[in-house]
């Protein structure tokens, strides 16, 4: 097998995407076609069903600004600048994620600083989020107009070009061999000799530890009755899937307080969020433990646990384990949805 340069790198670098895409684009480099940078303009605009309303020969130049500045205040990863004859320039405002999710603040500034510092007519510019590995299968924010690629888009766009050269070959082999990785992912798991055995997943190409469970998240959450209600995102240096709709706010003991469930790595659990401004004491949060451990060992037959006495503003108090690798996806979100059909009604009765 060819050393692909994007392997080599890393496929997990903005950067390497956004220089192919410059080079692609960019009419500098005279090795790529005028007519197929257009037609990548034209796929763009096609997805994001809007008309591209200027002509191949209206164009004067195509310039490509990795990094785009406004000063210290923000960056955004890839402008791409039409320029045309006797016309105000179109513009491509692209950010790039591989195994993150920019937040809903970033976008929203992005629009805005970048409108009001070019001055120009908010018709004359697509505004892209580009997910290019496991942050296509993360819950996303409020996008404020940013139009999302995921990997699928991304290569109806790029790919089947006729360019000649390694950079493009490599660049598409990366993407698709990426999006292999998010469909092979059980498949992969039951091959494995371990689930954490690392040397193992770096062979396959997979990015440990985060991007890797955010795919087998995402194949989780398509074997549960709430398939679309699960939340893929990572907190407190975890990765985790949380139910959407199973945030249940109750007062205890005179403080209010938030019961929540969430995968973290391979377990499930029933958690507490704490008021920081009216705290339930350690004491209490033992007794509401205990409280919660005789609901679920009442209600369920799976193999759960009370977790131990810590305290603090997010609270662990029920938990079950899960095998990946030996249980099956199916059975486990069975398992899980039982567990919440039982449980979650009775915290709505019992507090």
């Amino acid at each position: 097998m060819k050393n692909n340069f994007v392997s080599i790198v890393g496929y997990q670098f903005e950067r390497v995407h956004t220089g192919v895409i410059s080079w692609l684009l960019n009419t500098k480099n005279s090795t790529v076609p005028l007519d197929i940078k257009y037609e990548i303009i034209c796929r763009i605009h096609q997805i994001c069903k809007q008309p591209v309303n200027f002509q191949i020969h209206e164009i004067k130049a195509i310039t490509c600004i990795p990094e785009y500045s406004f000063g210290r205040k923000r960056k955004i990863d890839l402008v791409v600048k039409i320029d045309l004859f006797d016309r105000n320039p179109k513009y491509l405002v692209i950010e790039m994620k591989v195994d993150s999710i920019p937040n809903s603040d970033q976008l929203q500034g992005t629009q805005f600083d970048f409108i009001q510092q070019n001055a120009c007519d908010p018709n004359d510019v697509l505004f892209l989020l580009f997910l290019l590995g496991s942050s296509q299968v993360c819950t996303l924010p409020n996008l404020h107009g940013f139009i999302v690629f995921r990997l699928p888009y991304i290569l109806e766009v790029f790919a089947g070009l006729h360019i000649d050269g390694n950079i493009y070959e490599d660049w598409i082999e990366s993407l698709r061999n990426e999006d292999v990785r998010r469909a092979c992912i059980v498949s992969e798991i039951k091959n494995a000799p371990q689930i954490w055995d690392k040397d193992y997943w770096r062979e396959k190409g997979y990015r440990t530890w985060f991007p890797l469970f955010y795919y087998m998240y995402h194949e989780l959450k398509q074997h549960s009755i709430r398939s679309n209600e699960w939340e893929i995102y990572s907190v407190q240096n975890n990765p985790v899937m949380n139910w959407g709709n199973g945030w249940l706010k109750r007062n205890i003991l005179g403080c209010n307080v938030v019961f929540y469930w969430e995968f973290n790595y391979e377990e499930f659990l029933l958690k507490v969020l704490l008021d920081e401004n009216h705290k339930l004491s350690q004491e209490d949060l033992n007794w509401l433990r205990d409280e919660i451990a005789a609901l679920c060992d009442n209600e369920t037959l799976q193999n759960g646990r009370k977790t131990q006495n810590r305290y603090g503003i997010y609270n662990s108090l029920y938990k079950w384990n899960f095998d990946f690798k030996n249980q099956d996806f199916v059975l486990i979100m069975k398992d899980v949805d039982a567990i919440l059909n039982k449980i979650h009604p009775k915290l709505i009765q019992s507090f």
